[in-house]
């Protein structure tokens, strides 16, 4: 996987995040050329900007820099996304829209600024970041399961979209990570020892741990992958 990397130029949106920044870490160690965008200061990198993934001028601006200043984006990682809790009953509709608007908007946007050079390129691997919440639902987080829903099913349709193009789209849900955004949970009382009494492998995932099925769907090991979801959670969930 080294070589294939080497001097690929990868932009990966959320890249001051748990999951964000360790893919930035193995594509960097890797030979990639890697832009990581985020709204907060993201990790060092080959090119690092400030982007807000829900602002079409934004990512538009920062997408420019990258072909102006890297070249052609082969990959595309939209790790981008917050989450918070609310029974429906009691959600603000502007914290809907702020959830819905990181995961789902920012995965549209990023992937449309992106698509022209990767379909003048005759190449491209964009993986976006799913839930298994997506899949399950989620008690006072109807926004996050919903938004990441969005995005797979968002997947699945640019997949059948470009599929002649030699670009594949695929997705990654993990289960619990080891992030900041799974810190108001983690500080709850016995959350974590039955969480990780729930899952098969009995433990709760690092953010390498995700990083790696990524680089998976980056590489030409995938090749023949488009649309699907890998799901990377322990044994959490078997859809």
């Amino acid at each position: 996987m080294a070589s294939e990397f080497a001097g690929a130029v990868s932009v990966v949106t959320g890249a001051a995040g748990g999951i964000g920044r360790a893919v930035v870490a193995e594509l960097s160690a890797r030979g990639a050329l890697v832009a990581a965008l985020d709204l907060t200061d993201p990790p060092a990198g080959a090119l690092c900007l400030r982007c807000d993934v829900t602002d079409e001028q934004h990512v538009a601006e920062a997408l420019e820099r990258v072909c102006k200043e890297l070249g052609t984006p082969t990959h595309l990682v939209c790790a981008a996304g917050v989450a918070s809790e609310a029974p429906v009953v009691d959600m603000d509709v502007n914290e809907w829209r702020r959830v819905v608007d990181v995961s789902l908007l920012g995965t549209f946007v990023s992937t449309r600024e992106v698509l022209p050079a990767m379909l003048a390129n005759g190449r491209g691997r964009i993986v976006a970041l799913s839930s298994g919440y997506a899949r399950k639902g989620q008690a006072a987080g109807s926004h996050y399961a919903a938004a990441k829903a969005g995005v797979e099913t968002f997947v699945k349709s640019l997949a059948l979209e470009v599929a002649g193009a030699g670009i594949t789209v695929n997705a990654v849900a993990p289960g619990p990570v080891e992030t900041a955004m799974l810190e108001p949970l983690m500080a709850r009382s016995g959350w974590r020892s039955t969480i990780e009494a729930a899952i098969p492998l009995g433990r709760v995932a690092t953010p390498a741990d995700i990083a790696g099925p990524i680089l998976f769907l980056l590489s030409d090991d995938s090749a023949y992958m488009t649309g699907q979801v890998l799901h990377v959670n322990g044994g959490l969930l078997m859809p």
